[in-house]
């Protein structure tokens, strides 16, 4: 998986509330190949008085869902675009993550 958390990416496929949307990674879950980005595919739950210790009054909580990692695209902070990843290996050995594309100069995302 080329997403990791705390990354900025963009939803590109979804329903129309989440498709073009913006926002931080704040979990990957790479056994299921999804993740939750912060403000997109809020669910609500609906509790009964006393089955959640967080919530002992019940009532509706909005928690948030997660999105496949197939409908996300990272955005690149430099570029200020979405673009597609590549990994490449650096003067010092280590392993970093370059935007790949048409006019894109290979550097770090």
């Amino acid at each position: 998986m080329r997403i990791k958390k705390g990354d900025l990416v963009k939803v590109i496929a979804g329903s129309k509330d989440k498709k073009g949307r913006i926002g931080r990674v704040l979990e990957v879950d790479r056994k299921n190949g999804r993740v939750k980005v912060e403000g997109v595919a809020l669910l609500k739950r609906h509790l009964k008085p006393q089955r959640d210790p967080k919530h002992p009054e019940g009532g509706i909580v909005e928690v948030l869902g997660s999105v496949h990692e197939s409908n996300v695209m990272l955005m690149s902070e430099s570029l200020g675009r979405p673009v597609r990843v590549g990994a490449s290996f650096n003067d010092a050995g280590e392993k970093v993550r370059i935007a790949r594309g048409r006019g894109i100069a290979p550097e770090g995302v």
